[in-house]
């Protein structure tokens, strides 16, 4: 046993040095939406659910997008543990071209989007709203998905700190920026809420340009190329990358979807529904974080050709969620009032409805914690190995046909309402939790046999 722990101990350390800062640029991110929303709702009720109906439709899109691009991270990882810089340059430089390819049609959005809101009957005011929102927020996207290239390489090269700070950076100065573009200070035309859709281009821009500048500055072996064989590096960023964005697109719609059911229940069951989600999904930036982590150390150690460092790499990062979500729901479940306090005022009595559900969600919520980390970990593990395919049949299984549609027959035919919904997506969640670490284990077992097999056809010896 004395001879696992320096081992274990250097894993652990790596893991965290990677995990940490990715967290805390998940973080960011999601303040940063945060605080578009709340700057918006300064003007008013229209402007407001015209901004978070336009932010939550290009969020998902880009999110989506994003899980193909995410393919580079393992891809360069991999390169970089063989020790071929060259040929994670050349990976990113086929992301770059398949992000290019994406953007396009990605900014038809604010053409297509408008009419099918007509028709499904929105008021002409707010589609109008909508449509300037999504027409400002557009102009974001090309910058948007360069950055996730520039920034899945430079996380395979485990130079995260950067991709931290670029993003804590990019709080304040979105918060400026919506500011002046919202209201019209320092000169410049009010814009209203269209005026936070351009801060947001304006700032996914920057980081762009931020990323692209610290790699010219910092090059250190570490640079994208766009010559001879990026193009050969595109089959296998779709064939890895569409799985990983597939399976995204089914957990973000299996939530959309249930927030959409719930306010076919009431509005204080869709408004607790959005503040017990709220509060999970701050808890879900630090796994998320070690999922990115584990791809790359997974990644990185397959490529040195050390599938058991890739095995305790995964372990690792998945025994830390446990013991990080482990504490989230313990929180969730101890302060539900205080957590709920920070969103409502719990003496108003229009809100005790409110606040009653929430109260029961928050159940819940505390029970999928541990699901829902080791989900996400695992799926972030069996990237690095490449296999992304069965882990997106397992999503769809697990969060559809287990997760709604059991949240569906609990909520309506049996009666349980908004609970039964939540019930839904914790069996959902719980089931693909356990399906990805089985898969995870076989996957890494695999490796390890297949590395040994091939010393043993060579008559060597592994030390």
């Amino acid at each position: 046993m004395a001879l696992d722990r320096p081992p274990i101990a250097a894993e652990i350390r790596a893991t965290l040095a990677v995990a940490a800062p990715l967290a805390a640029a998940n973080l960011a991110q999601m303040a940063m939406q945060v605080t578009n929303a709340v700057m918006v709702g300064h003007l008013g009720a229209v402007p407001l659910a015209a901004a978070g109906l336009g932010i939550a439709l290009n969020a998902t899109l880009l999110m989506t997008s994003q899980g193909l691009l995410t393919a580079v991270a393992p891809l360069a990882a991999h390169s970089i543990g063989a020790g071929d810089h060259p040929a994670a340059g050349r990976v990113a430089g086929g992301g770059l071209i398949v992000a290019t390819l994406v953007a396009a049609p990605m900014m038809a959005t604010p053409m297509v989007v408008p009419p099918l809101l007509s028709g499904l009957g929105y008021e002409p005011g707010l589609v109008a709203e909508i449509g300037r929102f999504l027409w400002a927020i557009s102009w974001g996207i090309p910058g948007f998905l360069g950055a996730a290239v520039l920034r899945f390489l430079l996380i395979a090269a485990f130079r995260t700190r950067i991709v931290m700070i670029v993003p804590l950076l990019a709080v304040p100065l979105n918060l400026v920026l919506n500011w002046v573009l919202i209201f019209g200070h320092w000169g410049m035309p009010a814009l209203g809420s269209a005026g936070s859709g351009c801060a947001t281009a304006i700032v996914q821009w920057l980081t762009l340009f931020s990323f692209a500048l610290y790699m010219l500055i910092a090059r250190a072996r570490l640079s994208v190329s766009m010559g001879r064989g990026v193009r050969r590096q595109i089959p296998g960023i779709l064939r890895l990358g569409l799985p990983i964005a597939a399976m995204r697109g089914l957990e973000i719609g299996v939530f959309v979807m249930t927030g959409v059911m719930m306010g076919t229940i009431g509005a204080d069951a869709l408004a607790a529904h959005q503040l017990v989600f709220n509060v999970a999904g701050v808890c879900f930036m630090v796994p998320l974080g070690l999922a990115q982590a584990a791809t790359v150390r997974v990644a990185y150690q397959l490529g040195r050709g050390e599938p058991s460092a890739a095995r305790r790499a995964a372990y690792v990062a998945l025994a830390i969620g446990v013991l990080f979500m482990t504490a989230a729901a313990l929180l969730l479940r101890t302060t539900p009032r205080i957590l709920i306090g920070v969103y409502l005022d719990l003496g108003d009595a229009t809100n005790q409805s409110t606040v009653a559900i929430a109260l029961q969600l928050f159940v819940i919520a505390a029970l999928f914690q541990l699901f829902d980390g080791v989900q996400v970990i695992a799926a972030g593990a069996l990237r690095g190995y490449r296999d992304t395919a069965v882990p997106m049949l397992i999503a769809a299984i697990g969060y559809w046909a287990i997760g709604f549609a059991g949240g569906w027959l609990l909520a309506f035919p049996l009666g349980f309402g908004a609970v039964g919904l939540w019930l839904g997506l914790a069996l959902g969640l719980a089931v693909v939790a356990i399906a990805l670490g089985l898969r995870l284990q076989s996957r890494a077992r695999l490796q390890i046999r297949a590395a040994e097999t091939i010393v043993l056809a060579a008559g060597g010896v592994r030390v």
